[in-house]
């Protein structure tokens, strides 16, 4: 990397980290004052909690905004640097607009990975620490972690590695307390449990009581019962797509397949994944000629303000382009990769018009 190309790298991604800062925090208040909505008088999860909460939220509005904060602040950075008439001095010194962007876009690609990266892990992580802060200080019977869900049910304690929905669990541990021994009186575990009518479906049970005498084993194959779990409480545990990283995304859409159930709204979220952190170059893309040509003696405030309207409008058509695709059968990789083919059509059209 030459002098040009490490002063390019600062100047830009300095104004894209402010951006990503400054947009991370608005969208992060208006979280906030979301949240307030939801405290309740007789739980402990006051205003201090949502202000904690919506911290502990804050990969996920990272990860969200990122793709827009690049946008700007490349317009930000390119722009200043245009400003000063050092871009003129750049291409004077045979440092082609070619040569500029294609820096910027190896800025971008580096920092698309590190999205990916919190994406993939730290996103999913932070989510279920946050939802199970929530459910804690909203003194629900539920606490949710990595290690899988624990819930009370009347005299039992129920552990669930996953919940799928509400009604398909896997890795279901139910401890029985008898008070009157103080201590556990039954350990009923299942590889996955599913409702099917008024009942539930264990498979791969071991049934172990525990008696004074010992411990009565015993193993089936299948075994139906009557409310294992509750379904009011077992709902806010329930996995979102958007809380899955993409490696329990592929297991889950294989899971649906194998039992011939819709996955077009997994997938499109799958492919999400990767679209996501890879908009950050589209954006890179379209900030290039606006700096260079159709902007050029455009202040700050305008630049920021073509940044939002861009920003919006790329939002609105991946949400509708998303929502349309599920209602109408379009592949979820089309769906999630027609906006950025869109957008990356228009900025290299526009950039081949500069001069």
């Amino acid at each position: 990397m030459n002098l040009l190309e490490r002063y390019l790298w600062k100047n830009v991604l300095l104004s894209i980290l402010v951006t990503w800062l400054s947009l991370s925090l608005l969208f992060a208040l208006f979280d906030f004052l979301a949240e307030l909505g939801d405290t309740k008088v007789g739980t402990r999860y006051g205003a201090f909690q949502a202000l904690l909460y919506v911290s502990y939220s804050l990969p996920r509005t990272l990860y969200e905004n990122f793709p827009y904060a690049a946008l700007i602040g490349s317009l930000m950075g390119l722009g200043n640097l245009a400003a000063n008439s050092e871009i003129t001095a750049m291409r004077a010194a045979g440092y082609s607009i070619l040569q500029i962007v294609l820096t910027t876009l190896k800025l971008g690609l580096v920092l698309s990975l590190f999205v990916f990266a919190l994406g993939e892990w730290g996103v999913p992580r932070s989510e279920v620490y946050a939802e199970s802060f929530k459910l804690r200080m909203l003194q629900q019977e539920l606490a949710v972690s990595e290690e899988g869900v624990w819930l009370k049910n009347g005299k039992q304690l129920i552990h669930i590695d996953k919940v799928w929905s509400q009604t398909k669990v896997d890795g279901l541990a139910m401890y029985e307390v008898d008070e009157q021994a103080g201590g556990i009186s039954r350990i009923l575990k299942a590889t996955t449990a599913e409702k099917r009518g008024n009942n539930w479906q264990l498979k791969q049970v071991t049934d172990k009581r525990l008696t004074k005498t010992g411990v009565d084993l015993a193993q089936y194959e299948q075994l139906n019962l009557p409310n294992v779990l509750p379904a009011n409480i077992l709902s806010l545990a329930t996995v979102t797509p958007e809380q899955l990283a993409a490696r329990e995304l592929a297991q889950f859409i294989q899971h649906q397949r194998d039992n011939a159930l819709n996955t077009d709204r997994f997938e499109l979220e799958y492919w999400k994944h990767f679209t996501t952190p890879l908009s950050t170059l589209v954006m890179l893309v379209l900030a290039a000629p606006l700096v260079f040509g159709f902007q050029r003696n455009a202040g700050a405030g305008q630049r920021i303000f073509i940044g939002i309207l861009i920003g919006i409008s790329y939002l609105l058509l991946d949400r509708i382009i998303g929502r349309t695709g599920l209602v109408y059968g379009l592949p979820p990789l089309l769906s999630a990769l027609l906006p950025m083919l869109l957008f990356s059509s228009v900025g290299l059209l526009m950039l081949a018009r500069v001069r």
